[in-house]
This record gives C-alpha cells, sequence and structure tokens, in this order.
C-alpha cells in the first residue's frame, strides 16, 4: 500500500540519525584504539591500505593482475586475522573496528536488492501508526491507577458476586493479558455500561504492549470508522488507515456502538474483526452494547466472531461521577 510522503520522510530522518550514531560510535572505537592501543590502529590502518591497493589494482590495464590479485588477497586476509586476534587479546569484540549497521541487510540505506528495506518500511508504519494514536491517551494510563475502591463490595442481585470481585477479575485478566502478550494471541470483548473502566484497562494493556516493542493501534470507533471512511471516498490516501488497522500487532478499538449508524460501518467493523481474526491478529473491543444490540447493530457475521473472544463484564456505578463527587 501507499502511505503518506510525510511518513516516508520521518522514516528517512530516522534512517539519516540512526547512520550518524552509527558513524559516531565508530569513531569512538577508532579513537579509543588509536589512543590506548597503537599497534592495534596500524593494523587497522594496513588492512585499508590493502583495500586502496585493491582498487588501484582494478584500475590497472597493463596487463595480467590475477596473480597480483591473489598476493593482495592472501595480505588482507593474513592482516585482518591479525586484527581480530589483537582485539580479542585485549578484550575488544573481534569487530570492534568494522562499520555499524542497525540493519545488516540494507546497511542502513533502507534500499535491499533493488526495493525498501523492510526496515525501513517498518519505520514508515510506525510514524503512520504514532499519527493516528497522537490522539489517544496511550501513556496516560496503567495498571497501578486502576483503583478498586470505587467498585461496590455488596451482592449483585441475580448475579451472586459483588462488582468489586468482578472488578478484581478483570484487573488480573487484563494485568496477564499484558504481561503474557505475544503474537498470535488472543482477543478480548470488554462489556459493560460507560465509565466502568474499560477504556482504563484496555489503555494500561496498550500502554504495556507498546513498551515491549509491539506495534499498537489504539482509537474509539467513532475516529476510527471516519477515517476510514474517508480515505475510502476520497481515494487519496489508499485507505492506509483501514491497512494499519488490520495489521497492527494489537488493536483497541474502544467506545464501539457509539459511532454512527451506517451501512459502510457496518461493512469496516466486519472487515477489520473477520481479517485480524483471520491472521490471528488479537484486538480488543471495549462496548456499553448487549449481547443483542451488538447482534442488531453489526449483524449475524460480525457478532459470531465477537462472540469467540474472551469475555469481560464490568459491573458497578460510573467511576468517573464517584471521582468527581470526590473532588
Amino acid at each position: 500500500m501507499a502511505f503518506d510522503n510525510k511518513y516516508y520522510s520521518a522514516a528517512e530522518a530516522e534512517m539519516s540519525s540512526l547512520r550518524a550514531e552509527n558513524t559516531r560510535t565508530l569513531a569512538a572505537h577508532e579513537n579509543e584504539i588509536k589512543t590506548k592501543h597503537p599497534e592495534i590502529a596500524a593494523l587497522s590502518d594496513a588492512l585499508a591500505g590493502t583495500s586502496a591497493k585493491l582498487f588501484m589494482l582494478i584500475s590497472d590495464k597493463s596487463g595480467d593482475i590475477s596473480t597480483k590479485l591473489a598476493q593482495l588477497e592472501q595480505e588482507n586476509l593474513s592482516i585482518q586475522a591479525q586484527l581480530k586476534a589483537a582485539l580479542k587479546k585485549h578484550g575488544y569484540e573481534e569487530n570492534y573496528l568494522e562499520p555499524i549497521y542497525s540493519c545488516k541487510r540494507c546497511k542502513d540505506t533502507g534500499i535491499a536488492y533493488g526495493k525498501r528495506c523492510s526496515c525501513f518500511m517498518e519505520k514508515v508504519k510506525k510514524a503512520a501508526s504514532d499519527d493516528l494514536n497522537k490522539s489517544s491517551p496511550l501513556r496516560l494510563c496503567s495498571f497501578k491507577d486502576f483503583s478498586l475502591s470505587y467498585y461496590d463490595d455488596t451482592l449483585i442481585a441475580g448475579i451472586g458476586t459483588t462488582a468489586r470481585k468482578i472488578m478484581e477479575y478483570n484487573l488480573s485478566v487484563c494485568r496477564k493479558y499484558a504481561d503474557d502478550f505475544h503474537l498470535p494471541y488472543k482477543s478480548l470483548l470488554m462489556r459493560g455500561k460507560t465509565g466502568l473502566g474499560k477504556t482504563h484497562l484496555s489503555l494500561s494493556i496498550a500502554s504495556e504492549v507498546l513498551a515491549k516493542g509491539y506495534s499498537v493501534i489504539y482509537g474509539s470507533a467513532p475516529d476510527i470508522f471516519r477515517r476510514i471512511e474517508k480515505e475510502h471516498f476520497n481515494n487519496q490516501s489508499d485507505e492506509e488507515t483501514l491497512d494499519m488497522v488490520i495489521k497492527a500487532d494489537l488493536l483497541v478499538l474502544d467506545d464501539v456502538g457509539a459511532e454512527f449508524e451506517s451501512k459502510f460501518y457496518v461493512s469496516a467493523m466486519y472487515n477489520i474483526i473477520n481479517d485480524r481474526m483471520n491472521a490471528s491478529m488479537p484486538t480488543i473491543v471495549s462496548t456499553n452494547l448487549e449481547h443483542s444490540e451488538l447482534g442488531k447493530r453489526y449483524g449475524e457475521r460480525t457478532y459470531s466472531r465477537l462472540s469467540t473472544m474472551d469475555e469481560l463484564f464490568f459491573a458497578g456505578s460510573d467511576v468517573r461521577i464517584k471521582k468527581a463527587e470526590q473532588m
């Protein structure tokens, strides 16, 4: 798929920064060796000299150079062996004076075998997902900030347990989900009335998964669907939001059911859930809707997929109201 040029520019800038940092690190290595171990530096200079000799020899059109090339190759290999042995003797890695690359495949150029390297495209995707997430409070929630004190400790009629017990269980499940996260992984359906902590716990999971280095897309269903709809109908961005939402390591789709009802949104919901499930990519869906309402709104195909997710039911009274009353 095609991404907006600004994401390619961001990736180019990151690659440039990586090259500059690696160049500085190598220069520091060379300066250290030159200062502390001049005999090793001399070997390194001699090795560089063989490369210059090779260039001159290849440029020489005067006759047969095969014998000279063989001799130069043996000289080069001998110096390499001496250099590695000397470095190892003084406690350095054998490649301490070799060029440093964050990506061995493209050598930090962003191009491998005539096309964009996978490392470069990962940076493009990250820039795009960061842009999509920039308005979400991804790092503002954590498990340690989730307090069970806001949940009632009296028995709920017809259920036989308390809101606090239910939420204590939900908290433990979400902690374990974040701790054990890997790919492929299971999906979660968080269901319950507004203000009961669905967003807080889903954001806490997202923050920890993001910190582990996975790609995470977090967004409310209304915002995500509006972006997808806009890109679909103006045909200018090649529907990059839909592609990112489907391919993210973890998708957190919050407030499902709060979006405007439309056939397009219903179709988008099915495509997202179905494609991610087929690819065994985990999704966290939070909603205020009852099971019957989910089936009625999104249709049997989508509902059947949602019903296969591990479900967490949220109980209690609106926490946000209780917090406001205590202020």
